[in-house]
Parts: structure tokens; C-alpha cells; sequence
């Protein structure tokens, strides 16, 4: 195969390829505000760097990435699309995918926004449960962090948002992009930041009753929005993040491949037991 992305293909390749293997990637994020030291595109490159090397361990395909989704962050550069708007989106194009003959979806977030992958995963359980025909389809949610204890482990030190992760995969994949001007908010603020990613978050009500629907703007003392420690980030540690990915995600993605493959062709499924009751309290 002379590519790993679809876009550089012409239609004979992917007919080939289709007869051969089902499997694509699908990578998406959008443009959001990264500190001053980053691009707004941070998001793109870590879900395009990321698929073509999955793909080149897999031996499949990645679709173009999809550069819009939901951030919430709304300072200059930010671009965001509502979380029913991408999801629907990501399902229609899984759709057409699954016309093609395509049926192992892999899809990379570049973007970690909890709104935007909760109702993505919920909005394409609801497509598979009332589209028959993506009955054989497997879909799975991958992202880079799930596989790769470092990644991980900065999480769980307050490292999230444009900060040491993040950082060092760009020194490691396009370092001419990192600017060297590291500019944090306001050391309260920073640090709120990194002990509640989400406290960018100005949210506000009426009442206290749990039912009202609350109003959520950008907290106005955030003005850079950087959560972390992005001084500390090396092209090494970027390094190490990949490789920890690649190597995890290769085999988990190749087995999971491997076992729809074999349920297809027998019938077999695994089934989940409902244990969650009267779920219309949990609002």
C-alpha cells in the first residue's frame, strides 16, 4: 500500500484495499486556544499524527481528519460546533463508510473535551440501535491516552490542557510549531485550573432546584487557559507517549479486529445486562 490516508488514494485503491480489509480510522478535534506557545491546531495534529501511525502498525486506512467539534473555551482562535451538530456529523459519516463496504471504526479524539466524547458515544450507540445495517459495524472510541500509562499519569499530577503532554508530543512531531513563550494566567488562577480543568467554566441559575437548565459562559478571569506544567515538556517525553500508544493500541485494536471478525461470521455476541433501573431518576 503506497499510503495509509484515504485522502491521497484514488478510488481503484480503496476498492482494492476493501477487499482485503474493512478496517478505518477516523480522527477528528477542531481549533482551540492553546496558550501562547502552541498552535490553535494542537488538537488536529495530535489526532492526525496519531491515526497515520496507528494506521502504519494496523496495516489500514485514515480517513481526513474532521476539524470541528465542541471545545466550550471561547477565547480568540476557539471554533466551536454543538455536540449534536459533530455527532451526527461522525455518524453520517460511518454511514457512508458502512455503504462502502467499510466495518471497523476506529476513531482517534485529538480533542479530550468530556461534552463533546459523552455525546458522541451515546449519540452513536442511539445510530446503531436504530440503523440495522450498522448492526456488523464495530465502533470504537480510542483515545490517545487511554494507552499510555505517562499520558495518564500527567492527568492524574494536573497536567491537562496545553501543558507537559501536549507540549511535548509537538517538540516530538513538528517542533518548528512550539513557540517558546510560555505565558500562564494568574497563579490562583492557573492553579484552579489544574486542580478543575473544568472551572474554566462560569455556570449560573435562577434557582438551586437541580431541574433548571444552568447558563455556562468562559469564567472572564481566564485569559490564557493553560492547565499544567508546560515548561517541564520534552520532545523525549513526547516520544514516550507515542511509542506507549502505538505499542498498546496496535494490539488491543488488532485483537478487537480480530474477535468482530470472528462474531460476524458465528452469530455471537456479547450481551450486557441492564442493571441500571429506573433510569429516568438520574436526571
Amino acid at each position: 500500500m503506497k499510503t495509509h490516508e484515504m485522502r491521497h488514494m484514488t478510488v481503484e485503491e480503496v476498492q482494492n484495499y476493501l477487499r482485503t480489509n474493512k478496517t478505518i480510522i477516523i480522527p477528528y478535534a477542531l481549533c482551540e486556544q492553546h496558550g501562547y506557545h502552541l498552535p490553535l491546531d494542537v488538537d488536529i495534529r495530535n489526532a492526525e499524527f496519531a491515526s497515520v501511525r496507528l494506521a502504519e502498525k494496523l496495516g489500514c486506512i485514515t480517513a481526513p481528519v474532521l476539524n470541528y467539534t465542541f471545545s466550550g473555551g471561547m477565547l480568540p482562535g476557539t471554533i466551536n460546533v454543538k455536540p449534536n451538530t459533530f455527532s451526527n456529523l461522525v455518524g453520517e459519516i460511518i454511514e457512508s463508510l458502512t455503504l462502502q463496504g467499510f466495518r471497523n471504526f476506529i476513531i482517534i479524539p485529538g480533542h479530550g473535551g468530556s461534552e463533546s466524547m459523552l455525546h458522541l458515544k451515546e449519540s452513536l450507540r442511539i445510530l446503531k440501535w436504530l440503523n440495522p445495517a450498522l448492526r456488523d459495524d464495530l465502533i470504537m472510541l480510542v483515545p490517545i491516552w487511554d494507552f499510555s500509562p505517562t499520558w495518564l499519569d500527567l492527568f492524574r499530577n494536573q497536567d491537562y490542557h496545553a501543558a507537559e503532554a501536549e507540549t511535548s508530543l509537538l517538540l516530538h512531531w513538528c517542533p518548528e510549531v512550539v513557540r517558546p513563550k510560555i505565558v500562564m494566567d494568574k497563579k490562583a488562577v492557573a492553579q484552579r485550573l489544574r486542580n478543575d480543568p473544568d472551572s474554566y467554566q462560569h455556570r449560573e441559575s435562577f434557582t438551586d432546584l437541580k431541574q433548571e437548565v444552568v447558563q455556562t459562559s468562559q469564567r472572564a478571569d481566564v485569559k490564557i487557559g493553560v492547565m499544567g506544567y508546560p515548561e517541564k515538556a520534552s520532545a523525549e517525553l513526547g516520544k514516550k507517549i507515542e511509542d506507549e500508544f502505538l505499542k498498546n493500541a496496535s494490539k488491543a485494536l488488532a485483537k478487537a479486529i480480530k474477535d468482530a471478525d470472528k462474531a460476524r461470521k458465528s452469530g455471537e455476541r456479547i450481551v450486557h445486562e441492564d442493571n441500571e433501573k429506573l433510569k429516568i431518576l438520574s436526571l
